[in-house]
């Protein structure tokens, strides 16, 4: 048996969702079959109002006989689920406008939400809306050879739109009780005219309007089962296109219950079944993050999607059955219908394993040559080092100290290309430790202060800030740009100031200086790769690589943090930067255990 569940979706006699076409064919049958037990007029009228409520899971449905005219009220013929309390409010609605009348007059199916300005003007709206609230109605003309004969009413508790499945429901129940309540008017109409029995011996006593009921009911099952037919033909096509399509794409569909259909190239890719395939298979592919760790089926990307929760070239990785890894960028949105309703998700999966090898080729490269630069850079330090401890003459003195420093500026050059091919692979070590902020940044000013002893740096920190699981040496690297920077453009007469500041579930540190400032077009690109900004008023870029921005960036990022700048031209210029807070054990106020992690390792 077939009707409409409490929350509008259609289902068949196990309760499992069935097909639109299947499930309109087998309710027009379980009325006709209703419909067919009785021509007694009042008996039918009962069973129409039954069936419309029954099939249609409305909470209550009444049956109005076709308004007479303007001026007179409209009978009641019969109901099904009014409350008791309310059982004489419809018996006869006045002659004032009303969703019944209005119906009746434009000849068509009229609706409307009890929280719609309709429920203040329109009595039976304003009646059922004391039963149920909030409310769907709706008021369906009944047709009989092309004459109103009656108006069907149906109320839903607790919505505010119809389902797209219902209409073509209330459609095709208003045609049949229509013709249902013809055929019935004929019986009437000869059973007056004939003598008692007449109508027994007529050779042929099944009505025209009966007849016509039949062959429509036929006419409507010939219909569905060629709509099925090129449904079925449609699916057919679209999963040879999917399967067939050159790029790795999967079809998640959230309809009949999480199905999918993957192509070849996505099966390629997994060496296996989808990860989402059903039914589960042991050589099924697991989708991964960076790192190895599996997703849970709410992480996935196709059933994020699913829940509009769209990604876009998000980095993964499939495990294979047989245990190797391949790197993916995943992109996954929702499919929606005209509506809005998310109908289910589609994902694409690019192998990226070229382009990581080319990386991982690229940061060996780095490696090799900073190693290679380290080497006699490391003896020019130590030669021009032990010059200058033994030498007595001011001129070598002179020349050693600038040779002692170009080597060392070398040195942070070669970190920093190193520092930032890493980041770009995503290979940054980070080392998480225990650690206060508080001593460790009054550390960093204390060093500041030392290398510059010209340029004043000021430091306020919160009393409540706990210990931070962050790398030390990177902090100390971030701390060491960022007042740097401050040195080079700000004004060489104002403080550096320091900041630090607790933020909810994160702590907040802000290095700010007074100077010319950033120009708002610069400060989009500032922590790009390569960008040097002018200095002062001169126009000239101080010497650099142009890293130290996108290196602290990405160190604060492998931290779990957010970085950013803020500038007044000719006022301050101020760069801000958080990290996460630990979350504490239950019960335990301590901090959580060391902890030393990769922030991404490659498969």
């Amino acid at each position: 048996m077939t009707r409409i569940s409490e929350h509008g979706r259609l289902q068949g006699a196990t309760g499992e969702p069935a097909s639109a076409a299947a499930l309109l064919a087998d309710t027009v049958v379980q009325a006709s079959a209703a419909l067919s037990r009785t021509l007694a007029p009042e008996a039918l009228h009962h069973a129409v109002a039954e069936q419309a409520a029954w099939l249609l899971g409305a909470d209550l449905s009444l049956l109005h006989r076709a308004p007479a005219g303007r001026a007179l009220p409209i009978r009641l013929l019969a109901s099904s689920g009014v409350p008791l309390d309310l059982a004489g409010a419809f018996d006869e609605l006045p002659s004032t406008p009303s969703l019944v009348r209005r119906a009746a007059e434009s000849r068509r199916i009229e609706h409307t939400a009890t929280d719609e300005t309709d429920s203040e003007r329109l009595p039976d709206v304003r009646v059922i809306e004391a039963a149920l609230r909030p409310c769907w109605v709706v008021s369906v003309p009944l047709f009989g050879a092309d004459r109103l004969l009656g108006v069907l009413t149906c109320a839903f508790g607790g919505r505010s739109a119809p389902s797209l499945e219902l209409l073509p429901h209330i459609q095709a129940l208003g045609a049949l009780f229509g013709l249902a309540l013809g055929s019935v008017e004929h019986v009437v109409e000869r059973a007056e005219h004939h003598p008692r029995g007449a109508l027994d011996d007529a050779p042929d006593a099944s009505p025209p309007s009966q007849q016509r009921a039949v062959s429509l009911l036929e006419d409507v099952r010939a219909e569905l089962r060629e709509a099925d037919s090129r449904l079925a033909a449609e699916r057919r096509w679209l999963h040879s296109i999917i399967e067939d399509f050159p790029v790795a794409i999967a079809v998640f569909d959230e309809r009949s219950g999480g199905s999918l259909v993957a192509s070849r190239r996505c099966e390629q890719i997994c060496g296996g079944p989808h990860p989402l395939s059903m039914p589960p298979s042991p050589r099924r592919a697991l989708l991964c993050a960076p790192g190895g760790r599996p997703l849970l089926h709410h992480e996935m990307p196709l059933v994020r999607a699913a829940r509009g929760q769209g990604t876009t070239c998000e980095e993964l990785w499939f495990r294979r059955p047989d245990g190797s890894y391949v790197p993916v960028v995943v992109s996954a949105g929702p499919i929606r219908d005209e509506h809005g309703t998310i109908l289910g998700a589609i994902a694409s999966y690019e192998d990226v394993t070229h382009f990581t090898e080319r990386a991982r080729l690229h940061q060996e490269w780095i490696s090799m040559v900073a190693h290679d630069l380290k080497q006699p850079l490391t003896a020019i330090s130590a030669y021009a080092g032990m010059l200058l401890r033994r030498s007595q003459a001011a001129d070598t003195t002179g020349w050693s100290q600038k040779v002692l420093a170009s080597a060392r500026r070398l040195e942070r050059m070669i970190e920093d290309l190193l520092d930032a091919s890493k980041i770009e692979a995503r290979r940054l070590s980070i080392e998480r430790r225990p650690t206060d902020l508080v001593a460790h940044l009054r550390a960093a000013v204390e060093l500041a202060a030392a290398e510059r002893p010209e340029r004043a740096v000021e430091l306020t920190a919160d009393e409540d800030v706990p210990l931070v699981l962050v790398d030390a040496a990177r902090m100390d690297q971030v701390m060491g740009n960022l007042l740097l920077n401050a040195a080079k453009y700000g004004d060489p007469g104002a403080p550096t100031r320091v900041a630090l500041s607790r933020r909810g579930a994160e702590v907040e540190i802000a290095v700010e200086n007074r100077g010319p400032g950033i120009h708002p077009d610069d400060l989009q690109r500032l922590f790009q790769r390569f960008q040097r900004l002018s200095s002062g008023q001169s126009g000239n870029a101080p010497p650099g690589t142009g890293l130290g921005l996108y290196i602290c960036k990405g160190i604060v990022e492998a931290h779990g943090g957010r970085i950013w700048a803020q500038s007044q031209p000719n006022e301050t210029t101020s760069f801000h930067f958080t990290l996460p807070l630990p979350e504490a054990p239950a019960g335990d106020g301590r901090p959580a255990p060391d902890a030393s992690d990769r922030w991404a390792r490659s498969p």
